[in-house]
C-alpha cells in the first residue's frame, strides 16, 4: 500500500484509491489524476491491501475507488462485494480489459458505478472521476443534512422546507452528472435527450398530470437511456439493423440503467423510466413484458416521446421522416406499442409538439454558430 496524500492541504478536493496488481497501471492512474486534477491518490497492488486500509478506524478513506477486475489473491469482483459490506457509502468505478457484456452486467450488480475498458482514453477517465466524486459530495451533503433533521426536531418545519429545496437542486445536479456520463461517446445525444425530456413534460401535462409528477419526468426523462454506457459504443454507432445478437445486447440497457438507479433515495419514477420505457402496450416488449396500465404512466410516456424524437430525427442507422410520416407511424401503433390514450392526447396536440422541436432545432443551431464564432477569435 503506497499514498500519496496532504490532507492539510487548502486545495484537498478528494481522495481516490487505485487498486491495481500492475506497478505500471497504478503509476499511470496516479500521475494521470495528480497531473490533471486536484484529488489526492492512494494505491493499493490488491483488494485485500484496499480492504485492509478500509478496516483502519483512523485512516482516511477515499472518496471514489478505481478497481481492476483481473487481480490475483482477491479479484475485483469479490473486492467489490465487500466495500459494499464495509463501507456501502464509496462508490465504485471498474477499470479493466474485459470488454463483454457479461462482466459489465456483473459490475453493476456487484455495486459499481461505471465502467471502463482498457485501454481507455484519458479525458474520458477524468470526465466520470469527477462526476462520481461530485456525486459522492452532494450524497454526503445530503447525508448532513438529513442528520441535521433528525438533531434539530423544533424547527422541524423550517428544516423540512429548507431539506425540500435542497433535495431538489441535488438531485437536479445528480441527473446532469449521470447524463453527462452517458453524452461522452455520442455528441447527439444530448440534444435527444433535451428534446426528450421537453416532449415528456409537455405530453405529461396534456395528460392532466399533477405538477409535482410533471416536474419529475421532466427532470428523469432525460436519462431513460444511461443504461447504455454499458453498452459497446461501436454497436450504439452501427449503421444500418442489428442482428439478433446484437439486438438482445442493445436491450440489455435497460436492465444495466435500472441497476445503476438502485438503492436508497432514488425517486422510483427514475426506475421506471430506464427499465420500462421500451414494454409495448401489447405486452410484446422488453424487458420484462409488462402490457398495458402494468407499465408506470411515465413510462409509457417517455416510450412515445422518445420514439417521436426517433423519428423526426436523422440517426446513424436511419434517415429522418417528414412530420405526416411519423404521425401515421405513432397513430398505427396506437394500441399496439404506444397507450392509446396518449396517442390522442398526441393527435390532439401535435402541434405543440412541432413547436418544441422547432424551438429546440433552433437553440441547437445558434448554439452551434456561438461556438464556431469563440472558435475564430
Amino acid at each position: 500500500m503506497s499514498s500519496q496524500r496532504k490532507t492539510g492541504r487548502m486545495d484537498y478536493q478528494g481522495l481516490i484509491a487505485v487498486v491495481d496488481d500492475l506497478l505500471d497501471n497504478r503509476r499511470l492512474l496516479a500521475n494521470i489524476i495528480r497531473k490533471q486534477t486536484s484529488y489526492q491518490v492512494v494505491t493499493a497492488n490488491d483488494g485485500v491491501a484496499l480492504i485492509e486500509l478500509l478496516n483502519q478506524k483512523k485512516a482516511l478513506r477515499p472518496d471514489l475507488i478505481l478497481l481492476d477486475v483481473m487481480m490475483p489473491v482477491m479479484n475485483g469482483f469479490e473486492t467489490a462485494r465487500h466495500i459494499k459490506e464495509i463501507a456501502p457509502d464509496i462508490p465504485v468505478i471498474f477499470l479493466t480489459a474485459l470488454n463483454d457484456i457479461e462482466s459489465k452486467v456483473k459490475a453493476f450488480e456487484m455495486g459499481g458505478v461505471d465502467y471502463i475498458s482498457k485501454p481507455f482514453n484519458k479525458n474520458e477517465l477524468l470526465s466520470r472521476i469527477k462526476a462520481q466524486i461530485a456525486l459522492k459530495k452532494m450524497s454526503d451533503e445530503l447525508k448532513l443534512k438529513n442528520q441535521m433533521l433528525e438533531d434539530e426536531e423544533k424547527h422541524l418545519h423550517y428544516l423540512v422546507d429548507q431539506k425540500t429545496d435542497k433535495l431538489e437542486k441535488l438531485t437536479l445536479a445528480m441527473v446532469t452528472a449521470l447524463e453527462n456520463i452517458n453524452l461522452f461517446n455520442d455528441v447527439d445525444t444530448g440534444n435527444h435527450i433535451r428534446r426528450v425530456s421537453r416532449y415528456a413534460e409537455f405530453l405529461a401535462r396534456a395528460t392532466g398530470c399533477s405538477h409535482d409528477f410533471i416536474k419529475r419526468i421532466k427532470i428523469y426523462a432525460s436519462l431513460h437511456d444511461i443504461g447504455k454506457v454499458g453498452i459497446q459504443p461501436e454497436l450504439l454507432k452501427k449503421p444500418g439493423d442489428y442482428t439478433s445478437d446484437e439486438f438482445e445486447e442493445i436491450k440489455k440497457h435497460v436492465l444495466i440503467g435500472a441497476k445503476m438507479l438502485e438503492g436508497e433515495g432514488i425517486d422510483p419514477m427514475a426506475r421506471n423510466i430506464v427499465l420500462y420505457h421500451h414494454e409495448r402496450w401489447d405486452g410484446l416488449g422488453y424487458a420484462k413484458g409488462l402490457k398495458g396500465e402494468e407499465i408506470p404512466l411515465e413510462a409509457r410516456i417517455v416510450a412515445l416521446a422518445d420514439v417521436f424524437d426517433a423519428l423526426t430525427t436523422k440517426r446513424v442507422y436511419k434517415d429522418i421522416y417528414g412530420d405526416n410520416q411519423a404521425d401515421a407511424m405513432i397513430i398505427s401503433q396506437k394500441g399496439k406499442q404506444f397507450d392509446p390514450k396518449l396517442v390522442d392526447i398526441y393527435v390532439k396536440y401535435r402541434d405543440g409538439l412541432l413547436e418544441i422541436k422547432k424551438d429546440s432545432y433552433e437553440n441547437q443551431e445558434s448554439g452551434k454558430q456561438a461556438r464556431e464564432d469563440d472558435s475564430l477569435q
